[in-house]
């Protein structure tokens, strides 16, 4: 497992950073300028594992964590390609010139940032409705997260329990366990002081140590 970091995220498994001519590409085939802040977390995280959550709103007035943590990349080493999600997005959904996909959750939720006049550098989400059963939003929206990328960024939360979960069903060897305690110690500097984290920890620590 690689890890970057980008302000207090931690991203794993990142890909190359962009080159200039990558990055003039994109902004051709998108359309707009990139901003400042958006290039420079390129570097860091062209493509790759976001594992964070945002909080959105839904149509009962409550909130609800999603994690976008599959992170576009301006080549397919580092994940799913720019090009190739503004050329979906524009035919399934007619989205305008000026807006970027930059990341998905896995289950047909997308962020994009909105380089339009009108969008001034906003973040919002096409938001995928789930069944009744699943005890969550059923309606498929389009919300916006931040007025820009820099408050998106500020907005994140460590998802914790997606982390709780990896340790006890995904962790198949020592270094799969050494590789997420890296993760944790950056992610979540106080993590010794989290029963809940620090004992799913342990319990995997002591299963590869019976082994």
């Amino acid at each position: 497992m690689t890890l970057s970091q980008y302000e207090h995220l931690v991203i794993r498994d990142p890909g190359p950073a962009p080159t200039a001519v990558e990055l003039a590409q994109l902004e051709s085939v998108l359309g707009a300028s990139l901003p400042r802040s958006f290039k420079q977390y390129l570097q860091v995280a062209n493509g790759g594992y976001l594992e964070y959550v945002v909080e959105i709103a839904t149509e009962s007035g409550e909130t609800e964590p999603i994690s976008f943590c599959g992170l576009f990349s301006t080549t397919s080493s580092g994940g799913e390609i720019f090009a190739d999600e503004i050329a979906l997005h524009r035919e399934s959904m007619q989205m305008p010139i000026g807006i970027l996909p930059f990341a998905c959750d896995g289950g047909g939720s997308t962020a994009f940032l909105d380089l339009t006049p009108t969008g001034s550098g906003r973040v919002v989400a096409y938001v995928h409705g789930l069944p009744e059963w699943a005890g969550k939003r059923t309606q498929s929206a389009l919300v916006e997260l931040a007025s820009s990328f820099d408050e998106y960024v500020a907005k994140l939360k460590v998802d914790r329990e997606a982390i709780v979960d990896h340790l006890s069903h995904d962790v198949a060897n020592m270094n799969d366990l050494s590789a997420m305690r890296e993760f944790i110690e950056l992610a979540i500097p106080e993590w010794l002081q989290d029963p809940e984290l620090s004992n799913a920890v342990r319990e995997a620590q002591q299963m590869f140590n019976r082994s």
